[in-house]
């Protein structure tokens, strides 16, 4: 049991540093309050992770400049069950002169800033993908468009 609470912490660490954070010891704090069985400390450290997955959020919104972008957002979920961050970016980009028009959905592994999904309409043709490995394909509709929206939809609802 111990040995698992350093890897975990090891991981969490490793895991902040790639991004320059210095929250190693919050990442750490929950597994070992609910190793512990206190239900405020490890509500508390959700909240903080919480917290730090808004601002992964953030950073990956800011670094993501489209000179065409009419629109962007994000909004960022912390799973506490799976430990994992989710970052979605909304995007829509309008290029008159060659009559283009595009509104996309991102999903990314907040910590990692890997993309995990995308649906998009470009021009009214939809079209998506799921790269998760760990993603079932449920249907090939609409290009992908379809299963990619569920796959988004399900990672950003708390249940």
């Amino acid at each position: 049991m111990k040995r698992s609470r350093v890897v975990k912490t090891a991981f969490a660490f490793l895991s902040v540093c790639a991004l320059g954070m210095p929250v190693h010891v919050l990442a750490g704090a929950a597994a070992t309050a609910a190793e512990r069985g206190d239900p405020f400390a490890a509500a508390q450290d959700v909240f903080q992770l919480r917290s730090i997955c808004a601002d992964l959020g953030r950073r990956i919104l800011e670094g993501n400049y489209i000179r065409s972008a009419l629109y962007q957002d994000q909004s960022s979920r912390y799973d506490p069950q799976t430990n994992r961050c989710y970052v979605e970016m909304r995007v829509r980009t309008a290029d008159p002169r060659q009559h283009s028009d595009r509104v996309g959905r991102y999903l990314y592994d907040g910590r990692t800033r890997e993309m995990l999904a995308f649906a998009q309409i470009q021009n009214g043709k939809k079209s998506g993908r799921v790269f998760d490995l760990h993603h079932r394909t449920t249907t090939f509709e609409n290009a992908g468009w379809d299963d990619a929206s569920e796959y988004m939809d399900a990672m950003m609802t708390d249940e």
